[in-house]
């Protein structure tokens, strides 16, 4: 039996919001809330984000990642490495995509061997005035598996698999094309009574259930009554590839010893696993996403940020493409956020240096990450003029517990109350994005800290 060690969630800060999108068109408001990944996050990022709330310790036990996303990054190149790379992972770990389909990440928890960790993320790109534009919202979510003495064991599973065209996105296209829905509905309705049956699942303490289609999650739902009552995360929407995942670390947070959680898949297919809480107080494996009010930009703004809406840039130099040697000449640094320590002096500097700047000296000690240190603000600028896609750009120079500064961009921070002294952590974003390469940095934000 494979169980499920840890799990956590991410949810970014921002909401696209109904009533916003009818403020922009001068018309009565409308219904819909969903999560909504901010100007430098993307998939990559915000499945980084979720691994990075697991209980302490647990990113050490990983003897292998899978990346799954439907919207990677790249195509081609692995999106998995640089989601290795941030996180600090053993160079032995070996780091593997499995995305392009809804049904990726289902199939990772269904199939993976203990020791793996399971990343996925998406970034809705509906097209503007559908009705998946808020219905579908941007998640992240981290899950590594174990054997059967984990915190939650994966007791039985059944599937069916069907050839079905509901939702699909070409290559070359910024959006989701979904089909006229009632068609696919009887059909996923009639996959989800046959699996049930020749399973034989019985009730459940909790149900989650993760549906592309709002038709087909209201009608699977009725469905599902006699099994349990569905639970779901609020505020949300339909997180694409994370959905299951998110949902099932929501129940996981809440369940206690003993209680049974069945977990439905409903895309290409119906996928079910019966999931039984074996060990404790769930809060200390489980951490669900913090979904708050959030904060609600100009539906101009939530356009430009997905890239659907051109609009005129800052006139400014666009910023340079990255330099693929001097990326991973940097790989430590860019990515992991290792700062130097004097093996004289101690002193640490941010970045790292191959001279003490204190005391001269060229003793080295052992290189330490800084991406989980406490910092706090020592001075920062408000820059009306820079490159960027939620301006004005806030720069500041932040001091890390124990030594060491660095000057950083904050992000997810309201610049009318940023202060010095207040506490900061580090978040892993991209900076920009230039020829097709994206440049990915670690910045700070306010947001979060307790």
């Amino acid at each position: 039996m494979t169980g499920i060690t840890a799990a956590a969630s991410y949810v970014p800060r921002y909401r696209l919001s109904g009533a916003e999108i009818a403020r922009s068109f001068r018309r009565d408001g409308s219904n819909g809330l969903r999560s909504l990944a901010g100007p430098d996050e993307d998939a990559l990022t915000l499945a980084v984000e979720a691994a990075r709330r697991l209980p302490a310790g647990m990113l050490d036990r990983a003897t292998s990642v899978v990346f799954c996303s439907t919207t990677a990054p790249y195509l081609v190149k692995n999106n998995a490495s640089a989601a290795h790379a941030a996180l600090g992972l053993d160079p032995t770990v070996p780091a593997y995509d499995a995305g392009g389909a809804l049904r990726s990440a289902v199939g990772a928890l269904m199939s993976g061997a203990p020791g793996t960790l399971i990343l996925a993320a998406d970034v809705t790109t509906a097209r503007p005035g559908a009705p998946n534009e808020l219905t579908h919202g941007d998640a992240g979510v981290a899950v590594l598996l174990g054997d059967r003495d984990s915190s939650a064991i994966i007791e039985y599973t059944a599937s069916h698999t069907e050839e079905i065209l509901d939702h699909w996105r070409h290559p070359d296209s910024h959006w989701i094309s979904q089909s006229e829905d009632r068609f696919p509905v009887s059909i996923y309705l009639a996959l989800l009574q046959n699996t049930l049956t020749r399973a034989d699942f019985g009730g459940s303490d909790y149900v989650v259930l993760s549906a592309a289609s709002s038709r087909l999650s209201k009608a699977a739902e009725k469905q599902l009554a006699a099994v349990g009552k569905v639970s779901r995360v609020d505020g949300v929407g339909y997180g694409g590839v994370a959905d299951l995942l998110m949902n099932l670390v929501e129940v996981l947070g809440g369940a206690s010893t003993g209680q049974s959680i069945t977990a439905v898949s409903l895309a290409d297919g119906c996928d079910i696993l019966r999931i039984r809480v074996a060990d404790g107080d769930g809060s200390l494996r489980f951490r669900p996403a913090l979904v708050e009010e959030g904060v609600t930009p100009a539906y101009l703004d939530a356009l430009t940020w997905r890239g659907l809406l051109d609009r005129e840039p800052p006139r400014r130099p666009e910023p340079r493409v990255v330099s693929a040697p001097a990326a991973l000449r940097g790989a430590s640094w860019k990515f992991t956020l290792k700062a130097s320590v004097c093996g004289a002096c101690g002193n640490v500097s941010t970045p790292p240096q191959q001279v003490c700047l204190r005391c001269g000296s060229a003793e080295q000690g052992e290189p330490i990450a800084m991406s989980d240190r406490a910092a706090v603000i020592r001075t920062f600028s408000i820059d009306r003029l820079a490159y960027t896609l939620n301006p004005p750009m806030v720069a500041a120079v932040v001091g890390f517990e124990g030594g060491g500064r660095l000057e950083v961009e904050l992000t997810d921070t309201d610049p009318d109350a940023v202060a010095v002294g207040a506490p900061v952590r580090m978040t892993f974003r991209r900076r920009h994005s230039s020829g097709g390469v994206h440049n990915y940095v670690w910045k700070a934000t306010t947001d979060g800290i307790a």
